[in-house]
């Protein structure tokens, strides 16, 4: 049987600024860096390809696996960089070839495939393909649950998913360490536990969604992380105490706490809502936060017949043991992974192979001891760069739970400038601890701001900031552009800033605030037209260089440029006269420095960022 690789479409090659690689032939791979190349491979129409596989139209890659192979191939297009692709379940591909009327996902808006709908919304006769070799309809008497499974010729035929059939689950624990698991659903990128994260989560191939519980007093499930609903809804209470017809009600809104430009129409899904949405298209952890919830989880998940594609997860072995008993996999959440009153073997025995580790209190050596004991140790949450980077790299950490996955495992430059215009948070864009989870608000036409204008996060000293991580790690020498507007000012030296730190640490220039402040430099322009360049060694700030000018006016565009040089730091404001500029010399850090937007007691916009 051959697996089919990219045939959903989700497989798209791009360039460092996110544009579709087009008409690149490339060499698959068994592994991310050595390993063999694969040369027996299929087109999707069943053509012997040679082993060149070349993206389309689109940038996608789309083919078919060798015989039985059912691991992470690898394609590569010359240029030293490999790309994952997944082979697609059986039960997926079904699902996109009979919700698209036996379309293949791969095909639709490409010379021959669909292009258009009839007056009743379905797709028009004389634009479906043959389906003669990829479709069969559903017989009469079908039973659910039912899927479309290729036999060993390949000839395709319903049927029902065995342990033959490699299930979301499976082909994850066939992929290589670590993988990678959106937590929350991405809780950085979209709003926590909504349908809306699962399905960004899928679509951003996530290796894995982790979503939250809480069992209602009626015996219902929905989706929820806090005690309390106000963090995430404009519901106010305890979340033990909210019904299934509370959750329903309407359509809460669950989406603008997180945005200023997220709709306002966001409901808190049901536990049954993300199984139906995302269940066997991409493996889900099912965090189990009060009594009972684990039981009813469990038998939801039975009722779906999703049980080989869901974990089990929760903070005590009470939640697990319905998910023991009815062999789904689970994992016991502690801290520091030292367990008490519990050991390493005692829960293997016990049924539970993974273990759950916060990678900011659970040391190295205690991961690969976890591991070393057969435990499969997953660490969350981890959303900086720099945190990852001190995890094992030995093989012990078998899973990243990030809240923002797609981030952290890159490592590199993901664009050279913003992408304000979509009015909602790019990777690596993180606040800062003393903030509160303050990240800032959007306004159309590209610009995104931050507000500490009058009384607003007085707690931090008027100070907040957030990292532009998709524009780090920078090169040593670089110009940094961007637009500017004082919205509010509420003295004359309150001032934007933008920071440059050694890693994507967070950054918090208020000095009686909790976080460490990392090495690198602070670049501000105050409301009276003074620039300044503070160097931040060990935590403290020192001045190198400051000049005055003109007053920044409210209410108006202004320029920024800042030139690193080899040995000097730049700042000039472009669109004034001179003096219009200050130079620092300093060579201490170069290479590897991550941006930073800050504001202290003003309300700014900041639009056109980039990096050149």
């Amino acid at each position: 049987m051959r697996y089919q690789y990219g045939s959903d479409g989700g497989s798209v090659v791009t360039d460092a600024a996110g544009n579709a690689v087009v008409g690149r032939p490339g060499a698959v791979w068994t592994a991310r860096t050595g390993g063999s190349q694969v040369t027996d491979l299929l087109t999707l129409a069943g053509t012997a390809t040679g082993g060149t596989i070349t993206t389309d139209s689109r940038g996608r890659i789309a083919f078919q696996g060798p015989d039985g192979v059912t691991a992470t191939l690898w394609w590569d297009g010359g240029d030293g960089t490999r790309w994952a692709i997944l082979p697609t379940e059986t039960d997926r591909i079904a699902r996109g070839q009979v919700e698209t009327y036996g379309v293949l996902a791969s095909t639709v808006g490409e010379p021959g495939g669909p292009a258009s709908l009839d007056p009743t919304g379905h797709l028009e006769q004389d634009q479906l393909p043959d389906l003669s070799a990829s479709y069969l309809a559903r017989p009469a008497g079908g039973q659910s649950g039912d899927a479309l499974l290729r036999g060993p010729s390949g000839a395709p035929y319903w049927g029902r998913v065995t342990s033959g059939t490699v299930s979301p689950w499976a082909a994850l624990e066939q992929q290589a360490a670590p993988r990678w698991i959106a937590h929350r659903g991405g809780a950085l990128l979209a709003p926590e536990n909504t349908i809306e994260a699962v399905r960004m989560a899928s679509a951003l191939a996530a290796d894995a969604v982790e979503i939250d519980v809480y069992r209602t007093p009626d015996g219902g499930l929905f989706c929820m992380h806090d005690t309390t609903v106000d963090r995430t809804s404009n519901l106010v209470g305890t979340t033990s105490s909210l019904t299934v017809p509370g959750a329903l009600r309407g359509r809460i809104d669950a989406g603008t706490w997180f945005a200023n430009t997220w709709p306002s129409d966001l409901r808190i899904p049901l536990f049954a809502d993300v199984l139906a949405e995302a269940g066997n298209t991409i493996p889900i952890i099912v965090h189990c936060n009060n009594a009972g919830s684990g039981a009813a989880a469990v038998a939801e998940i039975q009722r779906q017949e999703l049980d080989a594609s869901t974990l089990i997860m929760a903070w005590n072995e009470t939640e697990l043991a319905a998910a023991r008993a009815a062999g789904i996999p689970s994992l016991l959440l502690d801290s520091d992974g030292v367990l008490s009153g519990q050991t390493y073997a005692g829960l293997l025995a016990a049924g539970t192979q993974y273990l759950g580790v916060d990678y900011s209190q659970a040391s190295n050596a205690t991961i690969e001891a976890a591991a070393a004991a057969g435990l499969r140790v997953m660490v969350f949450t981890v959303n900086r760069r720099s945190d990852c980077a001190a995890l094992p790299t030995n093989g012990s950490v078998w899973a990243v739970i990030s809240d923002d996955p797609w981030y952290v495992r890159s490592g590199q430059t993901m664009r050279s400038g913003d992408l304000y215009t979509a009015q909602t948070w790019y990777h690596g864009m993180q606040g800062i601890t003393d903030g509160a989870g303050y990240r800032g608000f959007f306004q159309a036409l590209g610009w995104y701001g931050l507000d500490t204008s009058g009384t607003a996060l007085a707690s931090n000293g008027g100070y907040v900031s957030c990292l532009q991580g998709y524009l780090g790690p920078l090169p040593s020498t670089f110009t940094l552009d961007l637009d500017f507007l004082f919205d509010v000012v509420d003295y004359t030296t309150a001032s934007m800033q933008v920071t440059l730190t050694v890693g994507d640490r967070e950054y918090d220039d208020d000095t009686t605030g909790t976080v460490a402040r990392p090495n690198g430099y602070n670049v501000l322009v105050r409301g009276n037209g003074t620039l300044d360049i503070y160097k931040v060694t060990g935590g403290t700030a020192t001045q190198i260089a400051t000049a005055s000018t003109a007053t920044v006016p409210t209410g108006s565009t202004q320029h920024l440029r800042i030139q690193m040089t080899a040995t000097q730091i730049i700042v000039t404001r472009t669109n004034i006269a001179a003096p219009n500029s200050v130079t620092a010399t300093d060579s201490t850090y170069r290479g590897g420095l991550y941006p930073h937007l800050g504001v202290r007691d003003t309300k700014t916009r900041f639009a056109h960022l980039a990096v050149t």
